[in-house]
C-alpha cells in the first residue's frame, strides 16, 4: 500500500514523499518477533495493535526502513502511516 505524506522525507537514504507499506512481506513470525521487541522495550503496554510506537515499529518494517524513520515523520504523516497499520492489524 502507497501512501502519500504531506512532504518530502529521507526515508531509507532516498527522499521521498511516498511510502509504501508492503503488508504481503509481513509474515506471522516476524509480526510476533516485532511485538515481542516492542513489550521489552515498552514493558506494560496492554493494547499493542493500537500503541502507535508499535505499529511504527511495524510500518518501519513493512517498508523497510529504519523504525526512526517513521517517529521523525511530521505528525500528520506519522497518525496517517501508523493509522494504516492499525487498521491492518485489526
Amino acid at each position: 500500500m502507497e501512501l502519500k505524506l504531506n512532504k518530502k522525507y529521507d526515508l531509507g537514504g532516498i527522499e521521498t514523499d511516498t511510502i509504501n507499506l508492503d503488508f504481503d512481506k509481513l509474515t506471522g513470525r516476524a509480526l510476533v518477533k516485532l511485538e515481542n521487541e516492542y513489550k521489552k522495550e515498552n514493558k506494560g503496554v496492554v493494547f499493542i495493535v493500537n500503541d502507535a510506537g508499535f505499529n511504527a515499529k511495524v510500518a518501519a518494517y513493512c517498508a523497510g526502513v529504519k523504525e526512526d524513520d517513521i517517529l521523525d515523520l511530521a505528525g500528520k504523516d506519522f497518525t496517517a502511516v501508523t493509522q494504516e497499520v492499525m487498521l491492518f492489524l485489526n
